[in-house]
C-alpha cells in the first residue's frame, strides 16, 4: 500500500454534493508477524464521555493520588486523563481506567495512539493486568502477569544523585512483572529505557503496540516492521485486561511532586495523558 493511501481525508460524494471529514482516517496496520489477525475490540473514544460498557474508572487512594472519574474526559475523539490538584484541599487527583470484567483477552496484538504531557512526581502508563498475578512456589506466570506496554515520565527519580531530576520526557520503557508484589518475590524483565528518534517528542502522537503470543512479548513503536524489544519470560497464558492510568508518588522513580502541585482541573499546568484510540487484533 503506498504511503499516500494510508493517511488522508475522507471525502463522501452524493447527488446532493460533496462533504469532507473533519478528521483524517488512518489505516490501522499491525506488524507483519500479526498480519493474519482480525480486529477483535477497539475504542475510538467517540462521543462526549467514557463508554461505561468498555471502561471502569477506579476510585480510591493510590500512593499520593486520589483516583477520580472526573479526571477522565472525552472530547474530539480523544480521551484525556488529567492529573490536577484541588486548590481548596491541596489533594492531588488523577485517573485510573481499566476494562476488568468488561473486556479481557488472551494473546493478540494490542496498540494505542498516545501523547503525554508528564510532570515530575507523575507518570502515565498503558498496560495489561490480571488479578491472578500472585506469588507462587515455584513462580508461575501462566495465571496472569503485569505487562507495561509503555510507561512515560518527565524526569528520572530515585537512583544516582547525579541522575535524579534529569529530563527523560523523550524516553519510555516497557516491562513484564510476575509472581505478585510481595517484596523480594516479584520477578521483572524490562525493555530498558528507550529513546525517541532525534527531533521527536511525546507532545506529538505516537503508536505503541504489543504482540503477545505463547512464546513471549514483542514491543513496537510507530508501526515499525520489527520490535524494538522482545521478552520471552513471564508469559501469561490467561486472560488479561487493559489499563490506562496516571499515578502520583513523591520522591519515587518519577521524581518529586512540585511544591505548587499540578493546578486545578483544566489548567495548563495539569499533567495529561491523551489517547486517540485503543485496538486489539487476534487470530481469526
Amino acid at each position: 500500500m503506498p504511503d499516500s493511501a494510508k493517511d488522508a481525508e475522507i471525502i463522501v460524494r452524493t447527488a446532493g454534493g460533496e462533504a469532507r471529514s473533519s478528521r483524517k482516517f488512518e489505516v490501522a496496520l499491525v506488524p507483519e508477524s500479526a498480519r493474519d489477525y482480525r480486529l477483535a475490540w477497539h475504542d475510538e473514544f467517540e462521543g462526549s464521555a467514557l463508554d461505561p460498557a468498555k471502561w471502569a474508572a477506579v476510585t480510591g487512594v493510590r500512593a499520593n493520588a486520589v483516583q477520580t472519574p472526573e479526571a477522565a474526559t472525552v472530547a474530539d475523539s480523544v480521551l484525556k486523563i488529567s492529573t490536577y490538584t484541588d486548590p481548596s484541599a491541596g489533594t492531588h487527583h488523577t485517573g485510573f481506567l481499566r476494562t476488568a470484567r468488561l473486556y479481557e483477552f488472551r494473546f493478540g496484538y494490542i496498540e494505542a495512539r498516545v501523547r503525554f504531557a508528564s510532570k515530575p512526581g507523575q507518570w502515565s502508563a498503558f498496560w495489561l493486568m490480571s488479578n491472578a498475578n500472585k506469588a507462587a512456589t515455584p513462580p508461575d506466570p501462566a495465571p496472569g502477569v503485569e505487562v507495561d506496554i509503555i510507561e512515560h515520565r518527565a524526569v528520572r527519580g530515585t537512583g544516582k544523585a547525579s541522575e535524579t531530576g534529569v529530563d527523560v520526557s523523550k524516553q519510555f520503557s516497557g516491562a513484564v512483572h510476575w509472581n505478585g508484589y510481595e517484596i523480594g518475590k516479584t520477578i521483572s524483565r524490562n525493555t530498558g529505557q528507550q529513546q525517541l528518534p532525534a527531533g521527536q517528542s511525546f507532545s506529538e502522537w505516537h503508536t505503541v503496540g504489543l504482540l503477545w503470543t505463547p512464546e513471549g512479548y514483542e514491543f513496537y513503536l510507530d508501526g515499525a516492521a520489527t520490535p524494538y524489544a522482545t521478552i520471552k519470560e513471564g508469559v501469561s497464558l490467561s486472560n488479561q485486561y487493559i489499563k490506562l492510568t496516571c499515578e502520583i508518588k513523591d520522591n519515587d522513580w518519577a521524581g518529586n511532586i512540585p511544591s505548587s502541585g499540578y493546578g486545578p482541573l483544566g489548567a495548563g499546568t495539569n499533567a495529561t495523558m491523551e489517547v486517540d484510540w485503543v485496538r486489539v487484533w487476534q487470530a481469526a
